[in-house]
């Protein structure tokens, strides 16, 4: 197991596409909080001109609001700058990498060097969690930088609760890519696996949470129950988000989907 995890996170080191969109991450989440600023200062110098007096209160309350320090909080519970987009990229570099050593037929060399091809699925699970933390952090470290240039931080009273948040969403993303490898690596079906991960990244499954939680509200006589609050793929995109339900979610998932995985890894005749 030892030295399938080591092949494993040498191909990580060597998946261009991982490093890519490492550097979108750091570039986004470092420009987005610096455009903000620059965009706020152009609207007001538009307004200014423009002498609308409500137009120019609202704009220079914008300003203000880019010139506060930002909550250290809140950046941790926003790993990706609060961008689906980046979840997304996420989420499809992990399903592009688990169904690498299908589509160029590394399974079949490994497979008679492990007791179990079940091994397989674990240690790319593994693998993935290392990719997952390593992206979230490059989008908190890029937070850092471009909060820290614009208008500063400040370490406020909730980035406790905040680096908790975060530690969650790292297991909701574990719980989300154990889904992702049931379809790649289980399946073995890329294409499905790369659109259930922009699905899951843009959080484009509230489509189906609609209808279901319009039926569940119905039956169960509770017309403010929000379905989508306790969704593990709604909660990564959250900046507030039910604790025990993202354990509870994360975990169950995540073993779940791991052991249908083997079982269906360990099925598949790949000698």
């Amino acid at each position: 197991m030892g030295n399938l995890l080591k092949m494993d996170f040498l191909k990580l080191r060597k998946f261009k596409m991982f490093f890519v969109f490492l550097l979108v991450i750091l570039a986004v989440t470092i420009a987005l909080p610096i455009l903000g600023k620059i965009f706020s200062n152009i609207l007001l110098n538009i307004v200014e001109n423009s002498g609308e007096g409500q137009a120019i209160a609202e704009a220079e309350m914008l300003v203000e609001e880019f010139n506060r320090p930002y909550a250290l909080s809140n950046i941790f519970r926003a790993p990706m700058g609060g961008l689906s987009i980046l979840w997304m990229l996420l989420f499809i570099s992990g399903a592009s990498f688990m169904y690498m050593d299908l589509a160029n037929g590394y399974v079949k060399n490994i497979a008679g060097q492990i007791p179990s091809h079940g091994y397989l699925a674990v240690s790319k699970l593994v693998i993935i969690n290392i990719h997952n933390i390593a992206m979230m952090l490059v989008g908190v470290i890029g937070s850092l930088i471009g909060y820290g240039v614009s208008r500063g931080l400040t370490a406020d009273a909730d980035i406790g609760a905040g680096i908790v948040e975060f530690l969650l969403k790292i297991l909701l993303a574990s719980a989300l890519s154990a889904v992702l490898l049931f379809f790649t690596t289980g399946l073995g079906n890329k294409a499905l696996g790369i659109v259930l991960g922009v699905f899951l990244g843009l959080g484009m499954m509230s489509l189906l949470y609609v209808p279901l939680n319009f039926a569940l509200s119905r039956l169960l006589d509770k017309p403010d129950l929000n379905l989508s609050a306790y969704m593990p793929d709604q909660m990564v995109l959250m900046t507030q988000i039910n604790v025990w339900a993202a354990l509870i979610e994360g975990i169950v998932l995540t073993l779940v989907f791991l052991f249908l995985t083997m079982r269906f890894v360990n099925r598949r005749d790949v000698t």
